[in-house]
């Protein structure tokens, strides 16, 4: 298991890199880098549900996987947007963004730890799954609204404002899934649906951040430059309380 993760691990990244390298292409042959993403995509994708398998369980502690696992939501995202709305010129971008995290990835370790008895539970797998979605259109968001605050086309029919609605809305109804089942599950491993840990204290402030946002995208006075500023701004906090809490703290929380 440990050389096919290897093995898969650097094809993928071998793959991304060739997607960022065609991007030169997107205006002429989109197709070409869209295909690399695609199949870096696709090798990604089998090496998650072969560890899936193997393990009995969703692999998704550890810095190795949790960084996949986000990775391969924000590819996916990036894709369909590539496929829906003609924002090819956002591969680039997201392309780059993922071989920095697959670097990271690398640093981890690859092998699959036993999964503990507070994690055995759907709700773990819910809270995962609905989180690292989350983070995933997050992180497109942000990339859309660099684009637009660089006065960049990242779409062919200009539905860069539409792309970054999806990702702010959709993201934020799914991590208030992630909040709702991380409460649930948090009663059945310590007995209450709140602690001051710092996981969940800065997770409550990132819920609190998307729910302003939310509130203020459609006003008047803050369309352009400040929706822009303020989507970058939430994936910065999303980056701390995925990975600043854990190198920075020490924390109970198996995602760090």
């Amino acid at each position: 298991m440990h050389q096919y993760t290897l093995y898969s691990h650097y094809v993928t990244i071998a793959l991304y890199a060739a997607a960022l390298l065609s991007t030169p292409l997107v205006q002429r042959r989109a197709l070409i880098p869209i295909s690399l993403a695609f199949t870096g995509f696709a090798v990604q994708l089998a090496l998650l549900i072969v560890r899936w398998v193997s393990a009995g369980f969703l692999p998704v502690t550890g810095l190795f996987s949790t960084l996949h696992f986000l990775t391969i939501f924000a590819v996916g995202i990036t894709l369909y947007f590539a496929i829906r709305y003609k924002a090819a010129r956002l591969l680039p971008a997201t392309m780059l963004v993922t071989l920095l995290a697959l670097w990271k990835a690398g640093q981890g370790d690859m092998n699959l730890a036993p999964l503990t008895p507070a994690l055995d539970t759907p709700l773990f797998f819910l809270h995962v799954s609905t989180s690292f979605a989350a983070y995933g259109l997050f992180e497109v968001g942000a990339i859309v609204a660099l684009y637009r605050l660089a006065g960049l086309p990242a779409s062919t029919n200009g539905m860069e404002r539409r792309m970054l609605d999806e990702c702010i809305y959709i993201g934020y109804i799914l991590f208030s899934w992630c909040m709702i089942a991380g409460s649930l599950w948090a009663y059945l491993a310590w007995g209450s649906y709140w602690t001051w840990r710092i996981k969940g204290l800065w997770s409550t402030l990132l819920w609190f951040y998307y729910s302003g946002l939310i509130h203020v995208r459609n006003r008047p006075r803050w369309q352009n430059t400040p929706i822009n500023l303020l989507t970058i701004a939430g994936f910065g906090l999303v980056l701390f309380t995925f990975l600043g809490l854990g190198l920075l703290f020490e924390t109970s929380h198996p995602l760090k």
